[in-house]
């Protein structure tokens, strides 16, 4: 992508994860949380600008925004929405007038700089959005009448963040009732497209509909040519104790003993 498109792309970061156990506390959102002397959303901010974007919008719960708004300052405009990913997507749409939205989870504030210019250089006049995926390494199982069974994971991949979407497919996908989100779907592997029979939902966003609505999915309904890259296993979610130390880990500040104590750690 020339510099000139980079300029046409308008970051939007969704801060709309809440608290959870083991985080520190008076913390209102896992962005906020400082992992080596910086906060997570401070990172994911410093890696957005090292992409040569612009200064991205940040969309919040109401309870996180007064929070963000302190420790951003001038470096982004936070603006609280309600309604979950959808009124926060839509929200977005109203506020934003760049034809290319690269929506990032700001819970995902490790995701490499590497993986946001993949996700810059494939966008093609051929596609109407970039998504970058990592293999799994947990095991899956899939529930069905007779109990459970394995599913091979060479055919899953985990969604992650930026996801790049252009502004007149995500109004399109705004305009469907909606699917349950996931967080890992089949799907091809990186450089190809994403096929709606091979998604099935894997319930990771619980709870109401709109915490559960996914744009990709939505998207794909609608029959968009979704382009996937190579995603990074350091672009994971940062939502509780047990992510944070897995951050850590991954700065190096902490080390990994997960092999002791039979703990399984996020993919």
């Amino acid at each position: 992508m020339t510099e000139q498109t980079v300029g046409a792309v308008r970051p939007i970061v969704l801060a709309l994860a809440p608290p959870a156990p083991g985080l520190s506390e008076g913390v209102v959102a896992p962005c906020l949380e400082a992992v080596g002397g910086a906060r997570l959303i401070e990172r994911l901010l410093d890696t957005l600008a090292e992409a040569g974007l612009v200064s991205p919008l940040v969309i919040s719960s109401q309870s996180a925004a007064p929070a963000l708004r302190a420790l951003l300052g001038e470096r982004a405009r936070v603006l609280p929405s309600s309604g979950g990913r959808r009124g926060a997507l839509a929200l977005a749409l109203a506020e934003a007038d760049e034809d290319l939205l690269l929506l990032h989870d700001a819970e995902r504030a490790l995701t490499p700089v590497s993986v946001v210019s993949a996700v810059l250089d494939a966008v093609a006049d051929e596609v109407d959005a970039v998504l970058p995926v990592a293999a799994l390494t947990d095991s899956v199982k899939a529930v069905h009448a007779h109990g459970l069974r394995n599913i091979d994971r060479s055919t899953l991949a985990g969604m992650q963040s930026p996801r790049l979407l252009r502004r007149t497919l995500l109004e399109r996908a705004l305009a469907q009732p909606g699917r349950g989100g996931l967080e890992d779907s089949p799907g091809p592997g990186p450089g190809s497209e994403l096929d709606l029979d091979r998604v099935a939902a894997r319930g990771s966003r619980a709870g109401s509909p709109q915490e559960r609505y996914d744009e990709i999915l939505a998207a794909l309904d609608v029959g968009a040519r979704v382009r996937t890259v190579h995603g990074s296993h350091s672009g994971f979610a940062v939502l509780d104790r047990l992510s944070l130390w897995q951050a850590q880990i991954s700065l190096g500040l902490a080390r990994d003993t997960s092999h002791r104590h039979g703990l399984a750690r996020q993919a």
